[in-house]
């Protein structure tokens, strides 16, 4: 445990530590967290084109189209992943050239592919910090796809949450009562239609005893008025 001396001695060298004064040292110490850009909060670095950038953006949200702010959100991780990988593999190709050049010094003879392989080679062996960029590029490559299947898992369940939103208003619409016509209230009046018969083109009434308009010779009650109407086909003239 540390004594009240050892306390006090504590409290005057914090004072004296007080960080950069200056204006250049104040900048500086602001970049300390921007290691390589690897575990950085930043996406851009100093010296990385902002309207390259929002360029690669742009071309995801043109692919995707995204319809809110989560899926906004999806394909920015996407964007920044891509950006940081594309970063990765620069330097790695950076590091690559300048290891094949200086083995071409001592290797004249050697073939451009047996160049890249000593190099290769070489940088595994010697620089730590090439397997870290070999192992940032998996990283930043699993981050895309995570971000991606994020995207399409949310992108799908909205799709089927539209249609079972739709299916059930289908049904709503089809479990409504129909409407009903409300009956007349008043009784309709018909007594100024005319007077419309079943047989409006029927013959005229004939007399019981008249002569039967067949020509049979007999009355009309005795012969063809009994069961039948009377056949004003077979009338004569």
């Amino acid at each position: 445990m540390a004594t009240p001396s050892q306390i006090a001695a504590n409290q005057a060298n914090a004072q004296l530590s007080t960080g950069p004064r200056s204006a250049d040292g104040k900048a500086r110490s602001s970049m300390n967290n921007l290691r390589y850009g690897f575990r950085s909060q930043s996406v851009l670095l100093p010296g990385d084109d902002p309207a390259e950038y929002e360029a690669l953006l742009q071309e995801l949200c043109d692919h995707f189209g995204p319809r809110d702010l989560s899926e906004q959100r999806m394909i920015r991780e996407m964007a920044d992943a891509e950006w940081r990988l594309r970063r990765t593999r620069h330097y790695q190709e950076e590091l690559l050239t300048l290891r094949i050049e200086d083995i071409a010094v001592a290797r004249p003879d050697a073939s451009p592919i047996a160049l890249q392989a000593l190099a290769y080679d070489a940088l595994l062996t010697e620089s730590r910090g090439f397997a870290q960029f070999l192992r940032y590029e998996t990283k930043y490559e699993r981050q895309y796809n995570t971000a991606y299947n994020q995207w399409c898992s949310y992108r799908d369940g909205m799709t089927r949450k539209k249609s079972r939103d739709a299916e059930t208003q289908v049904m709503s619409y089809l479990a409504a009562p129909i409407p009903t016509v409300a009956a007349h209230s008043e009784p309709i009046d018909r007594t100024d239609e005319p007077n419309v018969t079943d047989e409006p083109n029927s013959a005229p009434a004939i007399a019981r005893n008249a002569p039967c308009p067949c020509g049979s010779g007999e009355k009309y009650k005795r012969c063809c008025g009994k069961n039948a109407p009377p056949k004003l086909n077979l009338l004569v003239a």
